[in-house]
């Protein structure tokens, strides 16, 4: 099946299931401006990785330098996340599951090397092309009967050209429709071409273990796809809302305003973990006072220091503006892009990219 008819598929299934908070969102939009703003574009090459980075930033970036506009009346997101406390140790977990999706055959045995007491199986793993240029993307379902578990991660960008071709779609406001929002046409198509393949998969598990949680994870562009796939899971109502457990690094914006409304609604076990200044979380870019602009769903975990480990000092983000709360990352300047880009290739000590190199 081609892109084009795989996402006519979805978008009738969409059209025939009208989002519930749709009718909410009408009109509603920020006036958010930046009273300073500069735009540059770097790249960054890992010689070590053969990793390319590639980003628009903007700098600086100052809590006071943002008002609403005198008049305008701004929707905040209701905090549905606040029932749910973030999990160090679940949070490290996670990361390692997004690590094993980076292995390029031998899954399993990553798996067996990162959580060896969980006794995870892989049930199977799916790789397709998923752009213009014929680069791949993946995801694996797996599951854990010590934990009674049921977990689906998608790999971040595989290599220099995917992330270009990434950044030039990322580049405009989120244009694809999804859930009563939009998103970006990279995610949802990444999602789509994945999503043929794994649901049935996620199905036939979910038929035989029925009260098992589903876990979703990814990093960096695996963390978009999961961002995605959790929201898909919940409309869908798959599994009971409560049982689905999103941890999300390094993840870039996914969708506009409305798409984070609708993601909080329907996600509440979720978290968006970022590690200081992690320049990825930051495009693309916040656009205040244009519509149908990025925008971040919640749930912020902000390690406020470099995350070393899980111990690292961190806080959850429950400020104003909600999921974009300007004491956490989005408040904070990049000073070295360096640095920053480092902080995306390594979480909690662990560089996801390449754990299982070995395998």
């Amino acid at each position: 099946m081609s892109f084009s008819s795989q996402n006519r598929k979805l978008q009738s299934s969409l059209k025939r299931n009208e989002s519930p908070a749709s009718t909410t969102l009408k009109n509603s939009h920020f006036s958010e401006f930046l009273q300073r703003f500069h735009c540059g574009v770097f790249i960054m090459f890992d010689l070590r990785m053969g990793f390319a980075f590639v980003v628009l930033v903007s700098a600086p970036v100052f809590p006071n330098a943002i008002r609403s506009e005198e008049g305008v009346r701004i929707k905040t997101l209701r905090n549905y996340h606040k029932t749910f406390n973030y999990q160090p140790e679940l949070s490290y977990k996670m990361l390692l599951l997004s690590s094993v999706t980076y292995s390029e055959h031998e899954h399993q045995k990553c798996m067996n090397k990162a959580v060896p007491q969980d006794k995870f199986q892989v049930e199977s793993v799916v790789t397709r092309p998923c752009d213009a240029i014929k680069s791949k993307c993946s995801g694996f379902v797996a599951f854990s009967h010590v934990l009674q578990v049921i977990v689906i991660a998608f790999r971040g960008t595989k290599d220099p050209f995917q992330l270009m071709d990434e950044l030039l779609e990322t580049l405009f406001v989120p244009s694809e429709d999804f859930l009563g929002g939009k998103v970006q046409s990279y995610w949802k198509r990444s999602f789509v071409v994945l999503w043929k393949d794994i649901e049935p998969r996620l199905k036939s598990l979910i038929s035989a273990y029925p009260s098992y949680q589903v876990w979703v994870t990814g990093h960096s562009l695996g963390a978009a796809i999961a961002s995605v796939a959790s929201a898909w899971i919940a409309y869908k109502r798959m599994v009971p809302r409560e049982n689905i457990i999103l941890y999300t690094f390094g993840m870039p914006r996914v969708g506009d305003y409305k798409y984070a409304l609708q993601h909080d609604q329907l996600v509440h076990n979720s978290w968006r973990v970022v590690n200081f200044d992690d320049i990825v979380p930051r495009v693309p870019l916040f656009t205040p006072g244009l519509p149908g602009g990025a925008y971040h769903h919640g749930q912020e975990l902000f390690y406020t220091k470099p995350a070393l480990n899980i111990c690292s000092p961190h806080k959850e983000c429950h400020g104003k503006p909600t999921d974009e709360d300007l004491t956490c990352s989005r408040g904070l300047a990049i000073t070295d892009l360096q640095q920053s880009v480092k902080h995306h290739l390594e979480y909690f000590g662990v560089r996801p990219g390449s754990y299982c190199a070995t395998y």
